[in-house]
């Protein structure tokens, strides 16, 4: 139970996690060791990847079209760069070329890999890379909610057992 309080007490407060200051950066931001861990959940739980994406990764695709119930091309449209929990504010991409440091140029380096934070895993990711927790926020149009709020579509595990 105190497990589960924690894990709400995280959810609620926005600084847990985050390095304190005057501009917050998430911690994984500034610890390589932690944004690996995090990253490493990622693969082992929601298949994110793939690891090079400028390969075809054809088996990487087809699992993820399986998973998704689409074709692999209707797959590959699902990205990082378009989830919802893709994070490339420009706080959040200053947080992020705080924590590479000055040893290199930590904008190129966000630049070459088109670099963001994921908000579910707590990570800094690619964005032509994707996983099965892809979140899309369905624009205003297409929402048939009569009250104005936004619906968020998750692709976890879509497929029905029936």
């Amino acid at each position: 139970m105190a497990t589960l309080k924690r894990t709400m007490d995280q959810a609620m407060d926005q600084d847990e996690g985050y390095e304190g200051g005057e501009e917050s950066c998430p911690m994984a931001t500034q610890d390589i060791t932690l944004n690996l861990k995090n990253r490493a959940k990622a693969i082992n739980s929601a298949n994110y990847g793939p690891e090079n994406p400028k390969l075809p990764n054809k088996q990487f695709w087809m699992e993820m079209a399986r998973e998704w119930e689409v074709d692999p091309e209707e797959a590959k449209m699902s990205v990082c760069g378009n989830c919802a929990a893709f994070n490339q504010d420009d706080s959040m991409l200053e947080c992020i070329a705080k924590g590479i440091g000055e040893e290199g140029d930590p904008w190129a380096m966000i630049d070459a890999g088109d670099l963001g934070y994921c908000e579910i895993f707590d990570f800094k990711c690619a964005s032509s890379r994707t996983c099965s927790a892809w979140v899309v926020e369905e624009n205003e149009e297409e929402s048939d909610s009569d009250d104005g709020r936004s619906l968020l579509t998750i692709k976890i595990g879509t497929k029905n057992e029936d």
